[in-house]
């Protein structure tokens, strides 16, 4: 299980599974695709799971499921598209803001005697929370180095003290998008209870408290746990008020940061296979044409991860074909050559 030791206090101990998440994409000659998905895991996080998996149009889709070793799962789905453009179709049946997006992208180029393929392949995912702007925290910049910094080939980028103080502003950035996210929902519930002015007074006295305490909460606890954290500052019977007032706002609250949550501890293996010989990727590994990525997870929230390759392919017939016109030139030449000797032989 891979994720950014940045947030390892946003992780409730008591969430010990993961899912195991690989993709291959095939890209044939024609600009037809295959698109196969295989997730190993529990059948309870695999009923969950936050990924773009068939959903909407499962009915398209050859899908089949299996028990493997120690109580895991393994699903499988596989799918044949025309065209790039009918498989992002697919993409965004099977989308919502609570889910891992995917766009891909083909390009085609013909040439004389070779076809160059450009495919791309973008995996991302909103982050929770309102639009709260990550400059003042911390810069993309250096959160690219630090998730970097966790892997193998980025290890020794930055040495101790910077990759402390980089996790620390953006452990402050996401438990700050966590509170505003919360608090919002708060005044929501009390302005309809009528409690409102209790509630802006115990947010301008203990935000610095209440954003800590939820730093750490456990988004698989619905409802439960900001109640015992309001219950230091105000009377049970306003806490309960404000979410008979508010509860699915609440509730979405919580949906929404589990969702976070459990993506960031799924390990993803991407692969993608284009025709012909390779040219250009961007892959962490290559084997023949098959090119192969192992993201962090927390790379999905923070500009996701950009899956990028180039190949080219002879061809044939337009070899053949230039062949043999290359061939039937020559064999014009000679035998007009040739008969331009006899001609002056026989003068």
């Amino acid at each position: 299980m891979k994720f950014s030791r940045t947030l390892v206090i946003l992780i409730p101990l008591v969430m010990t599974g993961c899912l195991e998440i690989e993709t291959l994409t095939r890209i044939y000659p024609d600009g037809s695709l295959e698109r196969s998905i295989e997730i190993r895991g529990s059948e309870a996080e695999m009923q969950s799971t936050s990924f773009n998996i068939p959903r909407a149009d499962s009915i398209n889709w050859k899908i089949s499921t299996e028990s493997v070793r120690d109580d895991k799962v393994l699903y499988r789905a596989t799918r044949s598209f025309a065209s790039v453009s009918e498989m992002n179709k697919s993409f965004e049946n099977n989308s919502n803001p609570q889910r891992v997006k995917i766009k891909a992208e083909l390009k085609q180029a013909q040439g004389l005697f070779f076809t160059r393929y450009s495919y791309s392949e973008r995996v991302w995912a909103e982050l929770p929370g309102p639009k709260l702007p990550m400059a003042e925290y911390v810069s993309q910049a250096e959160v690219d180095a630090l998730i970097l910094s966790e892997t193998e080939s980025g290890e020794g980028q930055l040495d101790s003290i910077e990759a402390k103080d980089i996790e620390d502003r953006l452990d402050l950035y996401l438990q700050k998008r966590i509170f505003e996210d919360f608090a919002g929902l708060l005044r929501e519930g009390a302005r309809r209870a009528g409690k409102i002015e209790m509630v802006e007074l115990v947010l301008s006295e203990h935000s610095d408290s209440l954003m800590s305490q939820l730093s750490v909460t456990n988004f698989y606890n619905e409802n439960q746990v900001w109640k015992s954290i309001l219950g230091n500052y105000l009377d049970a019977s306003v806490v309960d008020a404000i979410q008979e007032h508010n509860r699915a706002g609440l509730a979405a609250f919580y949906q929404r940061w589990q969702f976070f949550e459990e993506t960031i501890l799924d390990d993803y293996k991407f692969e993608i296979e284009l025709p012909g010989v390779l040219r250009n990727t961007n892959a962490t590994a290559v084997r023949g044409n098959r090119m192969t990525w192992e993201p962090e997870a927390i790379v999905l929230f923070f500009g996701g991860t950009l899956l990028e390759g180039e190949s080219s392919q002879v061809r044939i017939w337009s070899l053949v074909i230039t062949a043999a016109l290359f061939l039937l030139t020559l064999i014009l030449t000679i035998v007009g050559f040739v008969r331009q000797r006899r001609t002056r032989h026989q003068i």
